[in-house]
């Protein structure tokens, strides 16, 4: 049976504490004091009267006289109020010794919370640590062993209008039980924040304990208080042979306010322990995959390194980047990038033992640590992803296939700090990365010195951008039929006043890396449009070239990028449908919406729009009609194999037929001999350019490229 379960009684009671304030030892101190001092008084005072008669009826019978009679009288009183004295004397006695019991209980109760009630003793025992669940067993433990209890149970108040079981003993109810706040006995002492005794419960009606359970004869219901503030009710039911009383019952109720009091505070303990753990969690994990981040990692790589091995085996340290991962997020949005690095995540974890560890560090870029192991192993491990993200990723409704880059870090010595593993994995990341794609590369120390050299290639670059120090060549596109120029396409060059020149490939990325490239395309698209001013107002005056400009991703995001093009044809004095700006796919596909609204107001400037790269990407002819291109510049790769395969010559007819449909500009690049001239000239290509016409002309190579071109007219 459980009193918050009981709606009726039978031939049972229900009582609170007859008294708010109950006795104490001084009150009864005091009684008794009194209580002996009146009967001395009384005593003194009928010997004094006694004495008094006598010696003024010396010489007659004192019983005859009517003092005499008196005198009897008060003799008799005083016995009378002696035998009183005594009777009080023996219950104030009995009352003392109930008392002495009550504050021996009490303070018994009090000394056993002391295992529960451990947050009030943590100044002086900090090490001990807290468990609200621990508190709440042991405070109903110690409970049912000095009150005799034959079983037991505290209820929390769950809400406003609820308790809920969370710990029982003996034939009580289950954790989990509910009782409404005014439902039962329980749900009255938390109303009313009283404690109260029930007897005789023997006959209850709703008795549910089994049926050979012996019945108790009473029970008690105390509130659970934290000053004023309800936290529960505890309730004890007392074994058969033991009848609860208001001593007990005041016990009880003292020891459930201090057990109130320690609830309470294991309570904070509890809460503030989860935010910190959840906040160290979040610390050291990754929202997105939930995999260990970067710090938790550091941490791992350092245990490992503390560890003994095997001979023969290392710390073995992998770091993952995916290639190309950029094209997703631009062509398909970030929210599908996510869906990849959650899958790839549950790949990796499959993919290594159970002692291995996966971590995500931001991007698309992973880390695996391989404890005890050697480098056969780590190379197998590495095969082994690398084959795992071979298999198709689902991703809305199609399948997407991606390769990936490792660097590898292997150390044995035990000496390193897990921050310079972690730079030798992703040393040799960016090594595996240079060689292209799908690669794997294992970390040498002669790949350190090549990092330190690409960090000061950038300070260097920067330094460059910032003082005007790199140079723009012109390559002219040609009209292939009678080889005239019809434009110039705008290149960037460094000549490094040490290394001399530095090839695009190596410094372009490296800008895009560093956000130099927004400052690089404005200084070139200044330059170009000043220079090619020039040459209209001086050679091509009748028949305008158009300048050409790439941009990058980067550039075009800009916010004010618009404002500032107007601007700088403005002070330019170029006529901006003599400008042709070239961008590639993944302009368009980072963000359509915003990519169609950038262009629109692009071209309501009059700057023309060239589709770069074209036939690379995942969807270049879908954005065809839905975006203002001009042009459609055809890749160098079609170009190269025009000759030899069937394929890249019906592609390239295709799209000349698309631009006469769609009226638009085809251009071919990476013209490199006659014969692919002469077949772009067959299918009817117009314009082209590459190394066979001209190469990237410096101005004074531009300068004597155009006067021979005149000459020859």
């Amino acid at each position: 049976m459980t009193l918050g379960a009981a709606e009726k009684l039978g031939k049972g009671y229900v009582t609170g504490l007859t008294s708010n304030e109950a006795p104490n030892l001084e009150k009864i101190a005091r009684r008794r004091l009194q209580l002996w001092a009146m009967t001395l008084l009384l005593l003194i005072l009928s010997v004094t009267v006694m004495s008094t008669i006598l010696f003024l009826n010396r010489n007659t019978n004192p019983v005859a006289s009517p003092t005499g009679l008196i005198s009897i009288a008060v003799v008799v009183l005083v016995l009378i109020f002696s035998v009183y004295t005594i009777k009080k004397e023996l219950d104030l006695r009995s009352l003392t010794e109930e008392l002495v019991d009550e504050q021996v209980l009490s303070a018994a109760l009090t000394n056993s919370l002391r295992e529960a009630n451990v947050i009030l003793e943590s100044g002086k025992e900090p090490n001990i640590r807290l468990d609200l669940e621990q508190v709440l067993d042991a405070i109903l433990d110690c409970s049912m062993d000095l009150l005799s209890g034959q079983s037991g149970s505290i209820m929390m108040l769950h809400s406003e209008h609820e308790l809920r079981t969370v710990s029982s003993a003996g034939r009580s109810s289950a954790r989990g039980a509910r009782v409404a706040v005014n439902e039962g006995i329980a749900g009255q002492v938390a109303a009313n924040k009283k404690p109260v005794l029930v007897l005789g419960i023997f006959d209850w009606d709703h008795y549910d304990e089994e049926e050979d359970a012996p019945r108790p004869s009473s029970a008690m219901c105390v509130p659970l208080l934290d000053g004023d503030s309800l936290i529960g009710v505890l309730s004890l039911n007392a074994k058969p042979n033991r009848t609860y009383t208001e001593r007990d019952l005041r016990a009880m109720s003292e020891f459930g306010n201090q057990a109130g009091a320690a609830i309470a505070k294991a309570q904070a303990y509890e809460a503030q322990r989860k935010i910190a753990k959840q906040g160290s969690y979040q610390a050291m994990h990754d929202p997105l995959t939930g995999l260990p981040n970067r710090s938790l990692l550091l941490d791992r790589v350092g245990n490992a390194l503390a560890r003994r091995r095997p001979p023969g085996h290392a710390v073995v340290l992998l770091f993952l980047d995916l290639d190309d991962f950029a094209k997703v997020n631009d062509s398909l949005g970030h929210t599908a990038g996510d869906e990849v690095l959650i899958t790839l995540a549950e790949r990796l974890r499959a993919s290594v033992r159970a002692g291995d560890s996966v971590a995500h560090f931001g991007g698309d870029e992973f880390a695996i640590l391989l404890e005890a192991s050697d480098a056969e192993e780590a190379s197998a491990a590495a095969r082994r992803i690398l084959g795992d993200l071979q298999k198709p990723f689902p991703l809305e409704g199609r399948e997407v296939q991606f390769t990936a880059s490792v660097g590898i870090a292997l150390e044995q010595s035990g000496d390193a700090r897990p921050e310079e593993v972690m730079r030798n994995a992703f040393t040799a990341l960016h090594s595996a990365k240079n060689q292209g794609k799908g690669q794997v590369a294992v970390f040498e120390e002669s790949m350190h010195s090549t990092a330190l050299n690409r960090l000061d290639l950038e300070h260097e670059l920067r330094y460059a951008v910032e003082h005007q120090r790199l140079d723009v060549y012109f390559q002219p596109l040609m009209d292939l039929n009678d080889l005239s120029v019809h434009g110039f396409e705008a290149l960037v060059r460094w000549h490094h006043p040490q290394r001399g020149p530095v090839a695009a490939v190596s410094f372009v990325p490296l800008a895009e890396e560093a956000g130099l490239q927004p400052l690089i395309d404005r200084m070139v698209l200044q330059r170009t449009c000043a220079k090619v001013r020039d040459l209209n107002a001086s050679i091509f005056a009748a028949s305008p070239a158009k300048a050409h400009v790439n941009l990058s991703p980067m550039s075009i995001r800009e916010p004010d990028f618009v404002s500032n093009l107007a601007l700088d044809l403005k002070e330019s004095g170029l006529e901006p449908d003599q400008l042709v700006l070239e961008i590639t796919e993944s302009v368009i596909m980072h963000d359509v919406e915003q990519a169609a609204s950038k262009l629109r107001a692009i071209k309501s400037l009059g700057v023309g729009l060239a589709l770069d790269d074209f036939g690379t990407g995942y969807s270049s002819l879908s954005y065809l009609r839905s975006f203002p291109v001009d042009v459609v510049k055809i890749d160098k790769v079609f170009v190269d194999e025009i000759e030899k395969d069937n394929g890249a010559a019906a592609l390239v007819q295709a799209i000349l037929r698309l631009g006469i449909g769609l009226t638009f500009e085809v251009v071919a690049e990476g013209i490199e001999t006659r014969e692919q001239l002469n077949s772009l000239v067959e299918l009817g290509c117009k314009y082209g350019q590459g190394y066979y016409l001209a190469h990237p002309l410096s101005k004074p190579e531009l300068a004597e490229f155009l006067a021979r071109i005149k000459q020859a007219s």
